[in-house]
């Protein structure tokens, strides 16, 4: 039997994810899919990324709607004071080896770690704690030298030691090493080439590999933290990191406190704040109301309503990313009725696309298609998300009862729609759902709390539920949550549990090449193939959304070592170093 605590342990591992997530309760879906797994470009796609951009007049990556701001007087950067920052919940600790990093723990994990690489503002990755990723000719392993001389809060000094303990605890880990393992052999996944050197031996070739250290992967605690907290999980709510702040205190689901680091490996010329806290704030309403009041200084959100009370507060700045992450239906392709693809048709026909993004994302982001926004080059534009015709789904359903009439009952297929809750605005999406479904499915809503319901959605014990996911600034990222080695087992990260090999061939096929035009047509096919597979209906671009009052300065302004400006609000992720106050 497995245990209350248990249970709740595994779910928040696989809550989005994403992916994702990956995890609090989202308007129209669930924050999962997010055990940390980011790929980014080359160095070498740089140019050609900016080429495509400039002469189609789209992003190869994930950008941002920053405010436009009127001339004003330059004010001095003033040094100090306590950034107070709303995330929509807590994470179950904030150990990179061994918690779930979603949203919240990449708040605060990004302030006490610095990961081995980051994505610059274009989408491409460049070093961070890694002084340089060199692929082995010949082979499918890359070769990752740190910098010389960072040290962690505790006073050692990073080694390839620590990057080897760390990989080896999330390939130990029951449920991060879902999403790490398929890459790499069983035995001799990594070596140690010296002191510095690390060699990571792929199972597949990769033209980008350091991308995927960008996030939790590429956060590296100490050997001997990581040991540590192996015997004492209690650790993993006190990190010891080697990023911008240390950790102070940490109060779960009440705040977490750091303070600037000292010692950070970068100098502390150009990190202002004297802290930060991190409060989750469940309510991203009421949140926003504080926003707006100044009681907070900081909301990272995807909800509509608080969107819209910070957008209509005269008193707070928004920066908006609407390209990274979609609001969708997941149906399971090996649980009858869904496994057959006449039902999933139908389902889609009659979904009320229109009703849910006028009721429940209010405007606040547009209509999708697939996993890329329009302005994005990876999108193909000849893919078109069906829904609302239901007239094409009555003969799907009078062909399938026909042939399977044990699964219908009074000429309609019986099917079950599972979401998280207690929530309003979950149980205002199942109704729209439901009354487009009403004609021709004989619809049982099941809501349970959070937790149980990723579980059930990561074992399979679903039919039918919404979802968020997808949006890496990368696409490359998206390969665990599509392939076919992660559609089996008890536990998978393929949700729908669609195997395609003529997929897995495209998936592969653009992981190992650097030519963009070559990914973007591969991807692009990839497209048609997931919206011929009728395992997804695509509802809203996810509205990610850093809202901030006019104290708060140099939001998306971030900085790497050699003067690179870091990526602003990736999928709601943020990093603060560079962040300063105006008492002004």
């Amino acid at each position: 039997m497995t245990s209350r605590s248990s249970r709740r342990t595994w779910a928040h591992l696989l809550a989005s994810l994403l992916t994702f997530t990956m995890v609090a309760a989202a308007c129209g879906g669930d924050d999962d899919g997010e055990i940390g797994t980011d790929a980014g470009g080359s160095e070498s796609e740089s140019a050609a990324a900016a080429d495509v951009a400039d002469d189609e007049g789209e992003s190869v990556a994930p950008t941002i709607t920053a405010p436009v701001e009127e001339e004003a007087v330059v004010e001095e950067i003033q040094r100090g004071g306590i950034l107070r920052v709303a995330m929509e919940a807590d994470g179950d600790g904030i150990n990179p080896v061994t918690n779930n990093f979603a949203n919240a723990a990449y708040l605060m994990g990004r302030s006490i770690f610095d990961p081995l690489f980051a994505f610059d503002a274009d989408g491409n990755w460049f070093p961070l704690l890694a002084e340089s990723a060199t692929p082995v000719e010949g082979t499918n392993s890359w070769q990752i030298k740190l910098r010389e001389g960072i040290t962690y809060h505790d006073g050692s000094e990073m080694t390839a030691d620590d990057m080897i303990a760390a990989f080896e605890a999330q390939l130990a880990d029951p449920l991060i090493s879902l999403a790490v393992a398929p890459d790499y052999p069983a035995e001799n996944a990594i070596e140690k080439i010296d002191d510095y050197t690390v060699q990571y031996n792929l199972l597949r070739e990769s033209a980008h590999y350091p991308g995927t250290l960008t996030n939790q992967i590429g956060m590296i605690p100490p050997a001997s933290y990581i040991a540590a907290a192996a015997e004492d999980p209690t650790m993993d709510q006190m990190p010891i990191g080697q990023g911008p702040f240390k950790i102070v205190s940490r109060a779960q689901d009440d705040r977490t406190v750091v303070e600037r680091n000292e010692d950070y490996w970068q100098g502390t010329d150009n990190i202002h704040l004297d802290g930060i806290e991190f409060l989750p704030i469940t309510d991203t309403a009421i949140a926003a109301e504080r926003v707006a009041a100044g009681d907070i200084d900081l909301l990272i959100t995807v909800t509509p309503d608080a969107i819209l009370t910070m957008r209509e507060s005269g008193t707070v700045n928004t920066i908006e990313n609407m390209y990274s992450g979609e609001q969708d239906i997941m149906m399971n392709t090996r649980s009858a009725p869904f496994d057959d693809i006449r039902v999933r048709q139908a389902l889609t026909f009659a979904a009320d696309r229109e009703a849910y993004a006028a009721l429940i994302t209010q405007g606040t982001s547009p209509m999708a298609d697939s996993i890329f926004h329009p302005d994005l080059i990876w999108n193909n534009p000849d893919v078109v998300q069906e829904g609302n015709m239901p007239e094409m789904a009555g003969p799907l359903i009078e062909s399938y009862c026909a042939d399977v009439p044990e699964n219908c009952t009074d000429g309609k297929v019986n099917m079950e729609l599972q979401y998280s809750g207690p929530s309003v605005t979950q149980t205002r999406i199942a109704d729209i759902l439901t009354a487009g479904w009403e004609p021709f499915f004989n619809v049982t809503e099941q809501e349970l709390l959070q937790d149980a319901h990723i579980l059930e959605v990561a074992t399979g014990q679903f039919q039918v539920v919404t979802w968020r996911q997808f949006g890496s600034v990368d696409p490359d990222n998206e390969v665990v949550w599509l392939e076919c080695a992660t559609a089996e087992g008890f536990i998978t990260l393929n949700w729908v549990r669609w195997c395609n090999p003529e997929r897995d061939a495209l998936l592969y096929a653009q992981r190992a090449t650097d030519d963009l035009d070559e990914r973007v047509e591969i991807w692009r096919q990839i497209q048609v193939e997931m919206n011929e597979s009728y395992a997804y209906i695509f509802i809203t671009h996810a509205n990610w959304t850093v809202g901030y009052t006019d104290r708060v300065k140099n939001v998306c302004g971030q900085m790497g070592p050699n003067g690179e400006t870091l990526f602003c609000n990736e999928q709601g992720r943020q990093f603060f170093h560079n962040v300063w106050l105006s008492e002004s």
